[in-house]
């Protein structure tokens, strides 16, 4: 009888098991992190009172509008991720979308939301699973330069329209930011070079796990990068009609500034999924409270962005990686038997 033979039995049974365990880990945790961000918050009766008010034609149009944008923010993210992993494989849109959703998920376990790249991999070929991670790093990338840059045309709006900045300070920050960007943006556009510079036997590691990035031209690049754009234009248009529907009373300049404001500096922001919402509602109380709105009205809004944005669609990732039983490949019984295999012959 062969050793495979021998442990595929038990390999299989301890497969489903491990798999069962792990799908179980992940729904309590995302129900546990609903719960700790709900319980013990002095204002959550206020909250509730806040989306009671909302109930009006208006705050039902602008509520609406702000979900049906939860389609496009991460359908708009899905077609990128579907772009920068078309030379590995070649996904359809509705498979992007999973894998997109899939890295929600997983993001949500993880710090500053680093766990998206692992979530998405999972709905990949094996053979293309490790090599799509700097891919997926390059779509960061792009979103990162779009948040930022957007980000700061409101916060430097915001440091002139309402702490008074001089002009003189604010050309400077202008021109700071400017060059900063302007160096973010030409290293953006030599990612497919970067392979090239780890060379020699030591680095040669790196060179092969940056390798996939070759294929990342400027087109495909520039693509990414108006795709961002359009991305964070989506969210900041879905935070506008939330503060609407709450009743805050803002106009869509007022929105951009103050919002811009609050994606700059909640980038810097480290933070974990169980304090992300602590993070958003103090950002938002802050930037927010210079319209002179009410506090729950204001946390209505950003619990609410919170929800549609990431619980929402991390519940259906949570249901696609159950369905498809993606975590399987952690406990392949394949490998598992090809491992003892090396092992038994390594010691005769």
């Amino acid at each position: 009888m062969s050793l495979e033979n021998t442990f595929s039995l038990p390999e299989i049974r301890l497969s489903k098991v491990l798999t069962f365990l792990v799908k179980v880990v992940i729904a309590v945790v995302l129900c546990y992190i609903i719960y700790r961000q709900l319980h013990g918050k002095t204002n959550v009766s206020d909250v509730w009172a806040a989306f009671r008010a909302a109930g009006s034609i208006w705050g039902f149009l602008c509520l609406l509008g702000a979900v049906l944008l939860v389609g496009v923010n991460w359908g708009l993210e899905s077609l990128k991720w579907q772009r920068l992993i078309y030379p590995l494989e070649r996904l359809s849109f509705a498979g992007s979308f999973k894998s997109v959703l899939c890295g929600v998920t997983v993001s949500m376990l993880t710090p500053n939301r680093t766990g998206e790249y692992v979530g998405r991999i999972l709905t990949l070929q094996n053979e293309g699973r490790v090599k799509a991670i700097p891919l997926a790093l390059a779509g960061s990338y792009a979103q990162l330069i779009a948040n930022l840059t957007l980000g700061f045309s409101g916060l430097s709006l915001f440091c002139f329209g309402y702490y008074g900045l001089s002009y003189f300070y604010t050309i400077i920050g202008l021109s700071v930011a400017l060059l900063l960007m302007g160096g973010a943006l030409f290293l953006y556009y030599r990612l497919n070079n970067l392979p090239r510079l780890f060379r020699g036997k030591y680095l040669e590691k790196v060179a092969q796990f940056t390798a996939p990035l070759k294929q990342t031209g400027v087109r495909t690049l520039s693509i990414l990068l108006i795709w961002s754009m359009l991305r964070y234009l989506v969210y900041t248009f879905q935070y506008f009609l939330l503060l609407l529907a709450f009743g805050i009373p803002i106009g869509w300049m007022e929105a951009w500034i103050l919002i811009s404001s609050i994606f700059f500096v909640q980038t810097f922001v480290p933070s974990v999924a169980l304090a992300e919402l602590g993070v958003r509602g103090n950002l938002a109380l802050y930037f927010i409270g210079f319209t002179g709105s009410a506090s729950a009205a204001i946390l209505s809004a950003a619990f609410s962005l919170w929800m549609l944005n990431l619980i929402i669609p991390s519940i259906f990732g949570l249901v696609f990686i159950t369905q498809s039983g993606n975590f399987k490949f952690f406990f392949r019984p394949k490998q598992v038997g090809e491992l003892a295999t090396a092992n038994v012959s390594g010691t005769n």
